[in-house]
């Protein structure tokens, strides 16, 4: 920790330098996610012809944007687990002091919600480390008894969505409750009236993080709805193992020659791949055929889209209400 020559007060902490990183690792998978993900001009080459959100881009599509996933989900919940510890250090020290809290009660509700808060950070970690697998088989699949199902993708898929679900939600919930708890204690944000009050620097941080973190419930809303929750309501916007045709390299893999005959003869026209010889360079000569079948392709891009900026304002959110 760096601290100040004179008063010995930090000025500056790994972990509170580490959030400078999450815009950066945001912008990386903006720039992936725009290129190859929604990009309207790769048609059905693009990562939203096959799902409907970014775990499972992760898990299926793309390594760099389980990179990505993985060092912002590891590194945001360390940071603001460090940033949560710097702040009850400074409780614990202005508790002994005497007239510290106008309300007694607040020393135990404010501990009470940092538990929560640290146990929300550490289950939104699970999610970058258990991305969303496809499906090894569609459901009309499964009635032919050749599907093999370990039991691996109902854990991941589990696993993940508990860790996003309950990690966001206990944020909200108290994050919110700190926060509230904060501004109770301090006479300039006692009321909201008096918080829209003389804005300086510290009230404009106030205000930024809570327009931008609670924004997030829009964008997230707004995807789970259009894609159908993510897929769970339809299957089709999330293609099986056996349909990921933009992993094929050749035109023999393209056409199910990675196949074993009883496979293809199960699929049977249902397999979907088509091999393009016209391709351009940097767009998959395998392609999914018929990818926009009730509008899922374009309902998939927007949910992207929608996900991603709910991920980055909750992120940018959080951390702003965390520092301030």
């Amino acid at each position: 920790v760096l601290t100040h020559p004179e008063d010995e007060i930090p000025i500056f902490t790994p972990w509170t330098a580490g959030m400078l990183l999450i815009p950066l690792l945001f912008i990386s998978l903006g720039i992936e996610i725009g290129g190859f993900g929604v990009d309207c001009r790769l048609g059905c080459g693009s990562y939203a012809a096959y799902g409907s959100n970014i775990s499972y881009i992760a898990g299926n599509l793309s390594t760099h944007v389980y990179v990505c996933i993985f060092i912002v989900l590891v590194i945001m919940p360390f940071s603001f687990l460090m940033q949560t510890n710097i702040i009850r250090e400074q409780r614990l020290n202005a508790a002994s002091k005497e007239g510290s809290f106008a309300d007694p009660k607040y020393f135990a509700r404010a501990k009470f919600s940092d538990a929560l808060l640290i146990l929300g950070f550490v289950t939104m970690a699970v999610t970058g480390m258990v991305p969303t697998e496809a499906l090894v088989c569609d459901p009309w699949l499964m009635s032919s008894g050749k599907c093999f199902g370990s039991g691996g993708y109902f854990a991941q898929t589990v696993m993940h969505g508990i860790g996003i679900n309950v990690g966001i939600f206990l944020f909200l919930i108290n994050g919110t409750r700190r926060l509230f708890l904060a501004m109770s204690q301090h006479p300039e944000y006692a009321t909201w009236a008096k918080a829209r009050k003389n804005i300086d620097a510290q009230k404009a941080m106030l205000w930024t993080g809570m327009a931008t973190g609670y924004s997030a419930a829009f964008h997230f809303v707004f995807w789970l709805l259009i894609t159908n929750f993510a897929g769970a309501l339809k299957v089709e916007h999330n293609m099986p193992v056996s349909q990921l045709c933009m992993l094929y390299g050749t035109r023999v893999e393209c056409v199910g020659g990675h196949l074993t005959l009883e496979q293809q003869r199960l699929l049977g026209d249902k397999y979907r791949c088509r091999w393009n010889e016209k391709a351009n360079f940097g767009v998959p000569a395998c392609i999914l055929d018929k990818c926009d079948v009730d509008g899922i392709l374009d309902k998939n891009r927007v949910g992207i889209s929608g996900e991603y900026l709910g991920f980055m304002f909750f992120s940018l959110g959080a951390g702003i209400l965390l520092i301030w």
